[in-house]
This record gives structure tokens, C-alpha cells and sequence, in this order.
């Protein structure tokens, strides 16, 4: 009887080491992120522990393999393989699991296979200036992992002769059960915990590794068909877009993507919080400044792709990385190349930092200037790449030489990351996140950049367009929100050419493609995106990688793209408090059909390259 205890002891503790993963991430984003707060203890747990034990069926299959065998044959060298595959199993998800909860206040959700997409092309020197940056956290995790496998081998359990089948046939049962996620005959999926848990509990109910088991192997999209062909084709035509000749031929267009500034940092944040952004608050007040606009994606390369290819991050993996990546699509570098603009890109990093060398130079751009271009290496941050200050002025240098008209776009990195800064500004205001510091140090650069092109012959026939490739980590709960955490600073800078003014209407990344395309050519164009120039009115559309929002000017609709919808009036209610779902049921019936069919018409353009 001792023995059995003993043994069923030693069970639950192997046991528990085998979600110890599952725990530590879960445990960790609560109590890290206040906005991540359990609404019903009970229904969270029942989802949370589901989908824990599916996770531990699927991950530690092989295992589980080698302990079936070794119940029957009791060889030593089966038990140490057992070890070593628990060993390398377990390392692997608790630094899967650890890493994603580093990466979230960044991501604003839980990453999948992308990670690894976003890591590839990155100079080993990123990768160890994050190990040193969380130095204790990477100690503290090998401690745990040796003591859990020092645990784990302590903790071995052997089962009597009579039991062996019992067991056997009991533990292939659950493993078959607990995989499926239930009895259900659908099999447990993402799907359901948003259907019965809120947004922010979904966050941390499911843990990193199920996220990334779900997403690997998913990187097509699947077609569809919420409604007929007819009403996609009608749908279809409006994409069409027929703009005007500008009223100046042929200007300079000039690009700007500043690494993380999301609007909470600026002047324009509701929130009666500080701004970092001194310059740019100026510049907007002699700007055709937008002050309800949008990134497209979350990522660094879902900008690219939304404003120089028209395409939004309306897919679990980046759009540049993935399968349509090729398509004929008619991207800003061929459009513009096809009208007679010379073009370039300059990004301060390794030139294969986030695959955007090889995707801009297969689209034609005509050049790409890099870290690797750069001439005096006095000016790396030790990082990611050239400081932004010296690196725009290296741009500036390079602007003078280009042959008109051109187009120029060039990506701030200085805001990311480690936020190394120069020496000689460290006395900047720190604020109260880290990222405030670099933010301001990159506003800065920026007002030495237009101080030392203001008087260039090129100056007042160059259009400017500014804005933020996303937004990072956010204190306050308006832009910790599905749709909040898109929030961007847009504007259109030309004093010579556009009187400032303030526009209410949402607006996009996508609209940005669409604009220069406006400005460099008239004609019609294929576009999901409007010219940033006329009133038309648009909606947005989000994805996280699990929620769908359609956004219009004062409504907000979320949607888990089975059966859970919630409706909120973001003008009113920016913290989106009040779910008026129930309450205006026809209006959200309306917004959810015409996020269908946008959802519908996005597949089928890039499914069968109609983009």
C-alpha cells in the first residue's frame, strides 16, 4: 500500500513538471500585464487546464512513447533516452513559453511560428544583446530547467507487473483524449477559448507553445465563401480606384517609418499623458495631420508590406516571408519605376534585417541602402545598427544626389530594443517606460534632419509622409485595445504645397500605397486602400492572429471569426467598457457582414493573385 502511494506520488510530480511551463508563462503575463485580468476564476481555469493537457499530449508524444516501451522492456539505456528526450522536450518549451511572454508587451499577442520568421536574416549580435539585456532571466531559467530535470529523473515511478496493461491501455486512451482536447467531435481548438473566454483571458488561458503548435503548418490561408460569387465580384470592382492628375507633376515623395512610435507617445494621446515627441507635434501643426489613423499590422515587416505593396496583416505570418509573397502584385517600386520616379530604401540595419533587402530589390526598388553602406561603423549602436541621428544624415547626404523626381522611404530603428542611445544624449527625459528616452532621442534626430534639408533645391517639391511602422508597449487602456494598439501618428508634410489641417476620418497604412501611387500617377488602380487625399470614407480592418476588428469613424466591431462578437463605440467609450453587441444588434449584424466580405475578398485576391 506505501509503495502505491508512493508511486502515485511520484506520478503527480512528474506530472506537474510536465505543465510546469504552461504555468510559469501564464502566471508571469498576469501578473506582468494588469489589462490581462480573469473575469470568471472558474470557466478560466476549466479552459486553461483543456487546453494545458492537450498542449502536454501533443509535446511530449515522443516521450510518452518511450515510456510505453520502456513499462514492458526495463533497460536501462530506455530509461536514460526517456530522460534525455523529457530533458530536451522541456527546455524547449519552457524557452518557447518565456520568450513569447518577453516578446507580448511588445507583439500585443501571443506570437506563433512567426517568431522564428522574425528572427531569420537577423545578425547574431541581436540575438546576444537580448541574452545580456535579460541576463537574470536566462540564469534563472537554466537553474529551473536543471533542478526540474534533476526532479524529473528523482521523481521515476515504476509500475507492478500486474498493473503494466491497465496502464498502458488507460494512458494511450487519455493521450488519444487529451490531444482531441475532449470528446467533442470537433477537436479543441483557439476558436473555443475565445467563443468562451474573453479577449484579455485567451491571452494567458492558452499557453505560447499551443499558439505555436497551432500555427505551424498553417501558413496558407483557406478561401471562404461567406457569400456568392456575385456579391464578391461586385465587392471586387470597388477596389478599382480612379484618381485625378495631382495638381504638381511629378514631386519628390519621401517616406518616413519611424521604428515604434505609437500615438500614446505623441502629443495627439488621449490620455493626458506626456508627449516624447516635441518635433513631430510641431511638424503636425503645418501637416495634413490624421489623428485617427492606423498600422495595418503589429510587426516591423507588415509596415513594408502595407505601404509600399497595399497589402494589410490580415494573416497569421508576416505577408513578406510567406507564400503570396511572389505574386504579381503591383508594389509601389514597379508602379513608380513604370512612371519615371528613381526609388530607394534606407534601413540602418544588417541589410537582411527583416527580409527587406530581398523582398524591395525583387520588387524592383532601385536601391537599398543598409548598415553595410554605411561608411564609419563609429556610429553602430552595438545592436541592431546605425544610430538614427547620424543615419538621417546620412540619408539627408544621399537625397542630394538623387536624380528628380524621386521617391526615397527610409525605416528609424534607434526606438527599438535594447533603445541604445548615443552618449551625448543620455540626458534626455527618460519618461516611464524605456522606450521613452529613445523615442525622444529619435524625435530629435528628426528635427536635425529637416533643419538640414529645409534650405536643399529639392526641398519645396518633396512631399513628406510620416508615420510609425506600429506602436510598442502601452501604459494606458485606451490603446491597450484591440483596436488602441494599432494607433499610429500619420501625416502629410508640404508646406509648399498642402495647408495644414487636422482630418478625423480613420485612415490606414494601406492608404499610404494608395496615396503615392496617387501623387506619382493618375489613372485607375487596384487598391483596398483610398488616397490619403480625398474624403472618401473608409473602414479599417485588423487581425491579430486570432481577433478580427473592423473599425469605421465611431464604431468598433471584434469579432473571433466563429460566434463571438462585441460592438463599441470608440469615440464614447475608448476604453471599450460597454458592449453594445446585444444592445444595437442590426448595426452589428451590418459591420460583421461587411468584415466578411472583406475577409472573403482578401483571401480570394491573394489565393488567385488578383492583388
Amino acid at each position: 500500500m506505501q509503495k502505491q502511494i508512493k508511486t502515485t506520488l511520484n506520478y503527480l510530480i512528474q506530472f506537474f513538471l510536465l505543465v510546469f511551463p504552461f504555468w510559469i508563462s501564464r502566471l508571469w503575463l498576469i501578473f506582468s500585464n494588469q489589462e490581462l485580468s480573469i473575469d470568471n476564476v472558474i470557466n478560466y481555469l476549466f479552459y486553461a487546464i483543456r487546453f494545458d493537457l492537450k498542449t502536454m499530449a501533443i509535446w511530449y508524444a515522443p516521450l510518452f512513447i518511450l515510456l510505453g516501451i520502456h513499462i514492458f522492456f526495463k533497460k536501462k539505456w530506455l530509461k536514460q533516452l526517456s530522460l534525455v528526450v523529457f530533458s530536451i522536450l522541456f527546455l524547449l518549451a519552457f524557452s518557447f513559453n518565456i520568450i513569447a511572454v518577453l516578446y507580448y508587451p511588445f507583439s500585443k499577442s501571443i506570437a506563433g511560428i512567426e517568431i522564428f520568421q522574425l528572427l531569420k536574416g537577423q545578425d547574431s549580435q541581436v540575438i546576444w544583446s537580448y541574452i545580456i539585456d535579460y541576463w537574470l532571466i536566462f540564469l534563472l531559467s537554466t537553474i529551473v530547467v536543471g533542478f526540474v530535470i534533476y526532479a524529473y529523473n528523482y521523481y521515476s515511478f515504476s509500475i507492478q507487473k500486474k498493473f503494466r496493461n491497465w496502464y498502458l491501455g488507460i494512458h494511450l486512451i487519455l493521450i488519444v483524449f487529451l490531444a482531441r482536447g475532449g470528446i467533442a467531435l470537433k477537436p479543441l481548438n483557439l476558436m473555443d477559448a475565445y467563443a468562451r473566454l474573453s479577449n484579455k483571458e485567451v491571452t494567458s488561458a492558452v499557453s505560447p507553445l499551443y499558439v505555436l503548435l497551432e500555427s505551424y503548418g498553417k501558413q496558407q490561408i483557406t478561401y471562404e465563401a461567406y457569400f456568392s460569387d456575385e456579391s464578391l465580384s461586385s465587392s471586387m470592382v470597388l477596389d478599382v480606384k480612379n484618381y485625378s492628375d495631382f495638381k504638381i507633376e511629378n514631386p519628390n515623395i519621401c517616406l518616413i517609418l519611424l521604428e515604434s512610435f505609437g500615438k500614446e507617445y505623441t502629443g495627439a494621446n488621449i490620455s493626458n499623458r506626456p508627449s516624447y515627441t516635441p518635433f513631430i507635434d510641431s511638424l503636425s501643426n503645418h501637416s495634413i495631420h490624421y489623428i485617427n489613423a492606423y498600422a495595418n499590422g503589429l510587426r516591423s515587416i507588415d509596415a513594408v508590406a502595407s505601404c509600399m505593396a497595399g497589402i494589410p496583416s490580415l494573416m497569421k505570418q508576416p505577408f513578406i516571408g510567406s507564400l503570396y509573397t511572389q505574386s504579381s502584385i503591383n508594389t509601389l517600386p514597379k508602379v513608380l519605376k513604370n512612371t519615371g520616379y528613381h526609388t530607394s530604401f534606407f534601413h540602418g540595419a544588417d541589410e537582411l534585417s527583416m527580409g527587406f533587402k530581398p523582398y524591395l530589390e525583387s520588387q524592383q526598388i532601385g536601391g537599398y541602402f543598409a548598415k553595410q553602406n554605411y561608411p564609419s561603423m563609429s556610429d553602430f549602436d552595438g545592436t541592431w545598427g546605425i544610430f538614427d541621428g547620424p543615419f538621417l544624415s546620412y540619408f539627408a547626404s544621399k537625397l542630394d544626389h538623387e536624380i528628380q523626381p524621386w521617391f526615397s522611404g527610409i525605416f528609424t530603428l534607434s526606438s527599438h530594443h535594447p533603445y541604445h542611445l548615443p552618449r551625448e544624449y543620455h540626458h534626455l527625459p527618460i519618461g516611464s517606460l524605456e522606450i521613452h528616452q529613445s523615442i525622444r532621442y529619435t524625435d530629435e534626430s528628426l528635427r536635425l534632419f529637416f533643419a538640414s534639408i529645409s534650405k536643399k533645391s529639392w526641398f519645396k517639391n518633396t512631399i513628406f509622409i510620416i508615420t510609425a511602422d506600429h506602436s510598442s508597449i502601452n501604459e494606458t487602456p485606451p490603446y491597450q485595445t484591440y483596436r488602441g494598439k494599432y494607433e499610429v501618428p500619420l501625416m502629410i508634410y508640404a508646406p509648399s504645397i498642402f495647408k495644414p489641417k487636422k482630418i478625423e476620418m480613420p485612415v490606414q497604412h494601406i492608404d499610404i500605397f494608395s496615396t503615392i501611387q496617387h501623387i506619382a500617377s493618375s489613372g485607375s488602380h487596384l487598391a483596398l486602400g483610398h488616397t490619403l487625399l480625398d474624403s472618401s470614407s473608409r473602414d479599417i480592418v485588423h487581425f491579430d492572429g486570432n481577433i478580427y476588428v473592423y473599425t469605421t469613424d465611431s464604431l468598433s466591431l471584434e469579432w473571433n471569426g466563429k460566434d463571438y462578437t462585441r460592438l463599441y463605440n470608440y469615440k464614447k467609450d475608448p476604453v471599450h467598457f460597454k458592449n453594445l453587441a446585444d444592445i444595437e444588434p442590426e448595426t452589428t449584424l451590418i459591420l460583421l457582414n461587411k468584415l466578411k466580405m472583406y475577409i472573403q475578398k482578401y483571401n480570394y485576391r491573394l489565393l488567385n493573385d488578383k492583388f
